[in-house]
């Protein structure tokens, strides 16, 4: 038995400026803070469980949250506008209503394009960045775009729209994590039917804007060199969403960032892969605070 959503029902809602966002808040409030960063249209509970209880076991503190327009936070639509300037907004006042001057950012995806911002614009809030599959920018004509095969899969997909019956829905959900995984890690299906039902039940929408913010915002390419927080950065060689290029091109950019490649791996983060990154992860939080 899986325990892949086993924090799906923890969590509050919690009022930030026009929207509100659906927060877990785990460990110590004493300790180092960290704030997990999910992808686009994936809840803070797809975080992997074991993953979180390595980080509050070192003695972190981990907020994970839902993204506006996610799980059960405020739901806007493809047309509300927002940008990554605003979904940085939004992290930015929950540290306020947290009373966190620091946090250490980890962010997947779109979750790491937020970080990026947060690390330009207010870099005061950010003791340290990890960034795991994830570019400077999305539509940078500089960076190679997804792989042309997934691309057509995506374009059928986006042509058909999802399925009404729930089960359907389901592997609907669980077949984009099939095209998205690679050969580094086995899918474990079984989580993914789990996690995929949990987050149905609990808010999804297929209206979000999370793909209108990330290709509505500037790339940051030129900017990197701006970032002055210490950074790890993390891709897969077998991403089909954002090529090995564009994590690379995080890693050159960002003055001293320590670049992990891992082979095979595609645009995901499995329980088993966070798990073996937890010890490189752990030694990258303490000494940034040192920084």
């Amino acid at each position: 038995m899986t325990d892949a959503a086993r924090d799906a029902d923890r969590g509050r809602l919690i009022d930030v400026g026009s929207v509100a966002l659906w927060v877990d808040d785990i460990g110590p409030t004493t300790g180092d803070p960290v704030v997990l960063l999910a992808g686009a249209d994936s809840p803070g509970f797809r975080w992997a469980p074991s993953f979180v209880d390595v980080l509050v076991g070192a003695g972190h503190r981990v907020i994970r949250y839902d993204h506006r327009d996610c799980g059960r936070s405020t739901l806007l639509g493809s047309d509300a506008g927002y940008v990554l300037d605003d979904l940085a907004g939004d992290l930015v006042g929950l540290l306020d209503r947290f009373e966190i001057a620091s946090a250490h950012l980890v962010g997947r995806s779109l979750g790491g394009m937020v970080a990026q911002v947060l690390a330009l614009e207010h870099a005061d809030r950010v003791a340290s960045l990890t960034l795991l599959s994830t570019t400077p920018g999305i539509d940078d004509n500089s960076l190679p775009g997804p792989d042309e095969g997934f691309v057509d899969k995506m374009m059928r997909r986006l042509y058909a729209g999802p399925p009404d019956d729930h089960v359907e829905r389901v592997q609907w959900l669980v077949e984009l994590a099939e095209w998205m995984a690679g050969t580094a890690y086995p899918l474990d299906l079984e989580a993914e039917v789990v996690l995929a039902d949990a987050q149905l039940r609990t808010g999804w929408s297929p209206d979000s804007g999370h793909g209108v913010a990330a290709f509505g915002s500037p790339s940051r390419l030129e900017r990197l060199g701006e970032i002055r927080r210490p950074t790890m950065v993390v891709h897969g060689t077998a991403d089909p969403v954002l090529p090995i290029a564009h994590g690379r091109a995080l890693a050159l950019g960002i003055d001293g960032a320590v670049f992990v490649e891992i082979d095979q791996l595609g645009h995901e983060a499995p329980a088993a892969f966070l798990e073996e990154l937890a010890p490189a992860l752990l030694h990258h939080l303490a000494h940034a605070r040192h920084h």
